[in-house]
Protein backbone atom coordinates (compact mmCIF):
# COMPACT_ATOMS: atom_id res chain seq x y z
CA UNK A 1 0.00 0.00 0.00
CA UNK A 2 2.85 2.50 0.56
CA UNK A 3 4.70 1.47 -2.63
CA UNK A 4 1.29 2.34 -4.39
CA UNK A 5 1.16 5.81 -2.36
CA UNK A 6 5.22 6.84 -2.99
CA UNK A 7 4.47 7.20 -6.59
CA UNK A 8 1.46 9.62 -7.11
CA UNK A 9 3.71 11.80 -4.84
CA UNK A 10 6.71 11.60 -6.64
CA UNK A 11 4.72 12.24 -9.53
CA UNK A 12 3.12 15.75 -7.95
CA UNK A 13 6.46 16.99 -6.50
CA UNK A 14 7.67 18.21 -10.11
CA UNK A 15 4.40 19.90 -10.86
CA UNK A 16 4.62 21.85 -7.84
CA UNK A 17 8.10 22.94 -8.09
CA UNK A 18 6.63 23.89 -11.77
CA UNK A 19 3.73 26.00 -10.47
CA UNK A 20 5.58 27.86 -8.17
CA UNK A 21 7.94 28.99 -10.68
CA UNK A 22 5.66 29.94 -13.28
CA UNK A 23 4.44 33.32 -11.76
CA UNK A 24 8.15 34.96 -11.41
CA UNK A 25 9.88 37.05 -13.59
CA UNK A 26 13.49 38.15 -14.01
CA UNK A 27 12.46 42.18 -13.99
CA UNK A 28 13.03 43.50 -10.49
CA UNK A 29 10.89 46.47 -8.99
CA UNK A 30 12.20 50.47 -8.60
CA UNK A 31 13.27 51.12 -4.91
CA UNK A 32 10.45 52.88 -3.58
CA UNK A 33 12.58 55.52 -1.42
CA UNK A 34 15.23 56.25 -4.57
CA UNK A 35 14.96 60.30 -4.80
CA UNK A 36 14.11 61.87 -7.95
CA UNK A 37 16.92 62.89 -10.41
CA UNK A 38 17.35 66.76 -10.29
CA UNK A 39 15.92 67.98 -13.10
CA UNK A 40 16.25 71.79 -14.45
CA UNK A 41 18.40 72.56 -11.28
CA UNK A 42 21.40 74.65 -12.65
CA UNK A 43 24.73 74.84 -10.06
CA UNK A 44 27.74 76.94 -10.39
CA UNK A 45 31.36 75.96 -9.84
CA UNK A 46 34.49 78.37 -9.97
CA UNK A 47 37.95 77.04 -10.59
CA UNK A 48 41.21 76.60 -12.59
CA UNK A 49 40.96 75.00 -16.01
CA UNK A 50 43.43 71.90 -15.79
CA UNK A 51 42.46 69.96 -19.06
CA UNK A 52 39.90 70.96 -21.42
CA UNK A 53 38.85 69.07 -25.05
CA UNK A 54 36.25 68.22 -27.45
CA UNK A 55 34.30 66.14 -24.72
CA UNK A 56 35.18 67.72 -21.35
CA UNK A 57 36.50 70.17 -19.10
CA UNK A 58 38.73 69.38 -15.91
CA UNK A 59 38.58 71.89 -13.09
CA UNK A 60 40.45 72.46 -9.62
CA UNK A 61 38.09 73.60 -8.06
CA UNK A 62 38.12 76.94 -6.21
CA UNK A 63 37.73 76.44 -2.29
CA UNK A 64 38.22 72.25 -2.18
CA UNK A 65 40.85 72.29 -4.36
CA UNK A 66 39.55 68.96 -5.87
CA UNK A 67 39.05 67.87 -9.51
CA UNK A 68 36.06 68.33 -11.14
CA UNK A 69 35.02 66.60 -14.74
CA UNK A 70 31.82 68.49 -16.14
CA UNK A 71 30.94 67.08 -19.76
CA UNK A 72 30.95 69.76 -22.67
CA UNK A 73 28.56 69.66 -26.16
CA UNK A 74 27.45 71.27 -28.74
CA UNK A 75 24.48 73.37 -26.59
CA UNK A 76 27.78 74.67 -24.10
CA UNK A 77 28.12 78.22 -24.53
CA UNK A 78 31.19 79.48 -24.02
CA UNK A 79 32.01 83.47 -22.99
CA UNK A 80 35.26 85.88 -22.45
CA UNK A 81 35.10 88.82 -21.11
CA UNK A 82 31.73 88.89 -21.17
CA UNK A 83 31.43 88.22 -25.04
CA UNK A 84 30.52 85.23 -26.83
CA UNK A 85 33.80 82.84 -27.41
CA UNK A 86 34.39 79.44 -28.38
CA UNK A 87 35.73 76.66 -26.57
CA UNK A 88 39.34 76.85 -28.25
CA UNK A 89 39.49 80.42 -26.66
CA UNK A 90 39.70 78.97 -23.31
CA UNK A 91 43.24 78.46 -22.08
CA UNK A 92 44.57 76.16 -19.22
CA UNK A 93 45.42 77.74 -15.97
CA UNK A 94 42.94 80.24 -15.89
CA UNK A 95 39.82 80.94 -13.29
CA UNK A 96 36.35 80.24 -14.79
CA UNK A 97 32.78 79.69 -13.88
CA UNK A 98 30.90 76.47 -14.82
CA UNK A 99 27.42 76.74 -15.28
CA UNK A 100 26.49 72.60 -15.02
CA UNK A 101 23.35 70.77 -14.43
CA UNK A 102 22.95 67.04 -14.12
CA UNK A 103 22.59 64.87 -17.37
CA UNK A 104 20.35 61.62 -17.59
CA UNK A 105 23.13 59.23 -16.07
CA UNK A 106 23.73 61.42 -13.26
CA UNK A 107 26.92 63.43 -14.93
CA UNK A 108 27.57 66.80 -14.63
CA UNK A 109 26.72 68.75 -17.99
CA UNK A 110 28.61 72.11 -18.57
CA UNK A 111 26.06 74.84 -20.14
CA UNK A 112 27.83 77.79 -19.74
CA UNK A 113 31.50 78.47 -19.06
CA UNK A 114 32.42 82.13 -18.45
CA UNK A 115 36.34 83.26 -18.30
CA UNK A 116 38.16 86.54 -17.88
CA UNK A 117 36.59 89.49 -15.72
CA UNK A 118 33.32 87.84 -14.95
CA UNK A 119 34.92 84.83 -13.70
CA UNK A 120 36.91 86.10 -10.93
CA UNK A 121 35.61 85.54 -7.79
CA UNK A 122 33.91 87.98 -5.70
CA UNK A 123 36.31 89.96 -2.59
CA UNK A 124 34.40 89.10 1.04
CA UNK A 125 32.36 91.35 2.05
CA UNK A 126 33.40 93.34 5.17
CA UNK A 127 31.95 92.52 8.56
CA UNK A 128 29.55 95.29 9.77
CA UNK A 129 30.05 97.49 12.02
CA UNK A 130 28.63 97.60 15.49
Amino acid sequence: MIRFLRLPVLLLVPLLLIGQHRGRTGAVPPAMNTPPPFKDVVVTFGGVVKKITKKELLLDLDESHELMTFRLNKETKYTSDGAEAKRTSIDLEIHVVVDAQQDTDSKLKALLVKAGQESKPAAPAAPAAK
